[in-house]
């Protein structure tokens, strides 16, 4: 059997099998129809990774409520997926996938079997009938989305560089499914201490690939992204060059005119690419991104799906940047740290996505095309968010929340936010909405600030000015670094930026999972950010879109989504960019979701999207173009974040064919392009 000290545990209890995650302490729980007697097998006898499996016998096993269930072939094509109904299966080797609190697949040898399951709206049971005794191997994966160890670095580069390959050990499979977010893992953690200590259990990757660059901190840090992804090593050089084990070298020069730049198109064409061979693999769809481009690619994408490392970046790299250009997704943010080594610490969460990474002072050669920018000290930028391991910490122990069941303390917030957060919320797939929410309202006194910061609400607003003592309540001043227990999920402060900055750092730093400091907002616009938020929006980009005309600037992972959509989709936003008074083109933007990282693929349904499947992030033109009656007929329907020519719609009042066009003639009078709030 396994033990604890393994990602995945297995334990027998009578007729049922526990399968324990011990990184993310969940559990989920098999019941057969007699005692079982669970044997230790190989994980290779799988052939999708799994970190531990074990075999039972059993003539019935039934599955927890889950969210999704697919039957695959002896070769891992998809032949049925089973939402509650009951479907026979001819004899032979087949895997059950089942989408739960950790990744299960259940091995079926060479037997004759029915999938019997409840029509349900929601995640139900599912009952697998054997037509005789049958033995199966249960697999389990964990979703490993936090760190599972520790690396102690001492304060020197070199002891980073020899540490950085094994933030690679997270990895589970090294081909292009690691394109996959649930096929990476979270990287370990980097903790600063006296000498180097890296845990037995860690692995370092041997993909054939590595980067060779100067041992300063400005240089580790900007490459190691592009090294995670690679499960390159990472060696000392004068000119950073990137070399393969067949031989071929590359100068990073030849990608970008900085580190940082050619580090960034590296990894992005990389992910991209890997996501295109991918398509022959484990999960077959079509992507509006796949149609574009791979006809025009120098290889068949599917052809190098079973090539080493080294052999596809060999392919990788003949790829035109101009090609990809209009396809790639988008970073959500990019990092700025200091060369120092005080910020190694952010490392494992800035690779976990894929973060780009400048370092303060570098040259840079291009503007970012992030659609954020953090930094991990101040001064902090207007519209920017600081960065900091315990926000990140924080994050990780936040549990997925509902518009239903969100929990929100308004202090000291006027008349208007009601009717603003009406007007904005997206309702979900499933019909759920936020009026179930926990809504309350108070005086900013002290106790009642203290009681909001530290009851565990979802979402914090203090309408209180803030000055270098603290919180200015009505009765009496609250300073945060006197909380003992801040459980708030986000947090919202007034105030001049640098006091109310200083003060929402405090909040993350003693609990806080994320922040807004504002000069000033509006009861308005804060309605339109809960709305946004509670449609299921990352935050930053609940706040762009609200209107929020006064600074603001943010701390924490700002760009994740806190709130989950019930029905599991992510939240649409259609662009209009007008070509005349009464034409304007559509592009359709995928978000990312709750817990979705880069690679995830998103579903999204309308009649003018061409294919529903899409890379998260991704922004993509649709080949029709809409008259100014048909966009007004559109934006009308309310089921989606509707961004015209630059301007966000808050759905104040009927949108007409007339304010389309006068819309449109605005923009085309203007020569510049409308990208501030797309």
């Amino acid at each position: 059997m396994t033990t604890r000290d393994e990602p995945v545990a297995f334990e027998a209890d009578g007729d049922r099998l526990n399968v324990h995650d011990t990184v993310m302490d969940a559990t989920c729980t098999f019941t057969a129809s007699g005692p079982l007697d669970p044997v230790r097998v190989s994980a290779d006898r799988f052939l999708f990774p799994v970190d531990a499996a074990v075999s039972v016998e059993t003539d019935e096993l039934t599955l927890p409520a889950h969210a999704g269930l697919h039957v695959r072939s002896e070769a891992g094509d998809v032949v049925a997926s089973v939402p509650g109904e009951r479907k026979s299966f001819a004899r032979g080797v087949y895997y059950v996938e089942v989408a739960l609190g950790c990744k299960l697949y259940l091995k079926v040898f060479d037997a004759a079997f029915t999938l019997r399951g409840e029509p349900s709206d929601g995640p139900a049971p599912t009952t697998v009938e054997f037509e005789e005794t049958a033995r199966v191997a249960v697999g389990a994966r964990s979703l490993h989305e936090r760190p599972a160890a520790t690396i102690t670095v001492p304060d020197e580069p070199s002891a980073l560089r020899e540490a950085l390959p094994y933030l690679a050990s997270s990895v589970k499979e090294w081909s292009c499914e690691r394109s996959w977010p649930t096929l990476r893992g979270h990287p370990p953690r980097l903790e600063r201490g006296d000498a180097l200590d890296i845990p037995d259990a860690l692995s370092k990757p041997e993909t054939g690939v590595t980067i060779a660059v100067p041992e300063t901190y400005a240089a580790l840090y900007t490459v190691a992204p592009l090294a995670y992804y690679l499960g390159a090593d990472v060696v000392p050089a004068t000119d950073p060059e990137l070399h393969l084990d067949n031989g071929y070298s590359e100068a990073f020069a030849q990608h970008g005119e900085s580190l940082a730049d050619a580090t960034r198109t590296l990894l992005r064409h990389c992910l991209f690419l890997d996501s295109l061979v991918r398509v022959g693999g484990y999960y077959t769809m079509e992507r509006q991104e796949y149609e574009a481009v791979a006809g025009d690619l120098p290889f068949y994408p599917p052809k190098l799906y079973d090539a080493t490392i080294p052999e596809q970046l060999m392919e990788y790299l003949e790829v035109e940047a101009e090609l990809l250009a209009p396809y790639l997704p988008m970073h959500r943010y990019e990092a700025t740290l200091r060369a120092e080594p005080a910020d190694a610490e952010l490392l494992p969460f800035l690779l976990d996505d894929f973060v780009p990474v400048r370092v303060s002072g570098a040259r840079r050669a291009n503007a970012s095309d992030a659609l954020y920018s953090a930094y991990s000290t101040d001064p902090i930028p207007e519209g920017a968010t600081k960065l900091s391991v315990a926000g990140f910490e924080h994050a990780l122990d936040a549990p997925p929340r509902s518009a239903a069941s969100e929990r929100i303390a308004l202090l000291g917030v006027g008349d208007g936010v009601m009717d603003a957060l009406d007007a904005v919320f997206i309702g979900h797939g499933d019909g759920s909405s936020y009026e179930a929410a926990t809504i309350d309202r108070a005086r900013p006194t002290v106790a009642a600030v203290e009681d909001a910061l530290s009851s565990g609400y979802g979402f914090v607003h203090v309408e209180a000015p803030i000055t270098d003592d603290g919180i200015e309540c009505v009765d009496g001043v609250l300073d945060p670094a006197t909380l003992d227990d801040v459980s708030v999920g986000i947090a919202s402060v007034v105030g001049p930026l640098s006091e109310a900055g200083a003060a929402l750092d405090v909040l993350v730093e003693r609990g806080a999972t994320m922040g807004i400091a504002s000069a000033s907002i509006t009861s308005r616009a804060l309605g339109h950010v809960l709305g946004r938020l509670l449609s299921g929006a990352p935050f930053a980009q609940s706040v762009r879109w609200a209107d929020h005309d006064d600074a603001y600037r943010f701390a924490g992972d700002v760009v994740t989504c806190p709130i989950v959509r019930e029905d599991g989709s992510t939240l649409p936003e259609h662009v209009f960019r007008s070509t005349a008074p009464d034409s304007h083109q559509v592009w359709i933007r995928a978000w990312w979701g709750f817990g979705g990282d880069n690679g995830t693929v998103v579903g999204l349904v309308s009649e003018h999207v061409v294919h529903p499947q899409r890379l998260a992030g991704t922004i993509l033109e649709q080949p029709a173009s809409l008259s100014s009656e048909e966009v007004a007929d559109l934006i009308e329907e309310r089921d989606s974040v509707y961004v015209l020519n630059g301007d966000p719609i808050q759905h104040d009042r009927a949108l007409t064919p007339a304010d389309v066009r006068a819309s449109a003639r605005r923009a085309l009078a203007d020569s510049t392009s409308p990208e501030t709030h797309e």
